[in-house]
């Protein structure tokens, strides 16, 4: 049906970020790195996870992707990204903190479908760029992540399925116990676009803050090695 067909598009265009970012990210200009340095302001994460548990059926856990935001600002926070950032904005206003998660979703599906090839055309969106302006800086940053994490009993049985495909088959695929995917991008509000653009993905853990970590590691690189 239509809702599998998008599904499955999505998958696509997913696993072909990976294969095209493991990172990847496009600098408009190297030049402009210094300028982002204690110029930046850090939205709340936002984060969309997945639990697969009985029957293989996989479902939005709100309790899980909260954890997950809540563990990405916590790190964002504390991580050296060599940029230093100078401010959080955490919406007061209910209305405005929907309308903001709701623009970073919009521009992270952006960045999935097009796989990331080039958003400089894409505008920022003028709730997000107000925000910026008024915060006395120069760029935003946004930080977007979805992926999955199985529950045990679910991991146990798809192995054990595996182990007796490959005993037909002698072939053998290992399913990702999890599955983490991290969208970086940078906005100019001068310009009203996004100055820098970087994901990963990989059979990370959402949920854990090392692998959290080793995500970052590789989403700030450009920054800690020029900078």
């Amino acid at each position: 049906d239509m809702k599998s067909f998008i599904k499955a598009t999505r998958l696509i265009s997913v696993f072909t970020c990976m294969a095209s970012c493991g990172p990847s990210g496009k600098l408009a200009d190297p030049a402009i790195i210094g300028q982002m340095k204690h110029n930046i302001v850090l939205f709340d994460p936002v984060s969309r996870i997945e639990v697969i548990g009985k029957d293989n059926l996989n479902a939005k856990s709100e309790t899980a992707s909260a954890e997950a935001q809540n563990l990405l600002k916590e790190k964002i926070c504390t991580y050296d990204t060599g940029l230093g950032i100078d401010a959080l904005h955490v919406s007061e206003d209910l209305k405005e903190a929907y309308a903001i998660q709701d623009d970073i979703i919009a521009l992270a599906d952006w960045y999935i479908n097009t796989n990331g090839e080039d958003l400089s055309y894409i505008e920022i969106p003028p709730t997000i760029d107000s925000i910026i302006e008024s915060s006395g800086c120069r760029y935003g940053m946004i930080i977007y992540s979805e992926g999955f994490s199985r529950t045990g009993g679910n991991y146990a049985l798809e192995i054990a399925k595996t182990v007796g495909i490959g005993i037909l088959t002698g072939y053998v695929t290992v399913p990702f116990k999890n599955s983490s995917s991290i969208y970086l991008m940078i906005l100019d509000s001068k310009t009203d676009r996004i100055a820098y653009n970087r994901c990963t993905f990989g059979e990370y853990n959402p949920l854990s803050g090392k692998h959290v970590e080793k995500q970052f590691k590789r989403l700030f690189k450009d920054f800690r090695t020029e900078l």
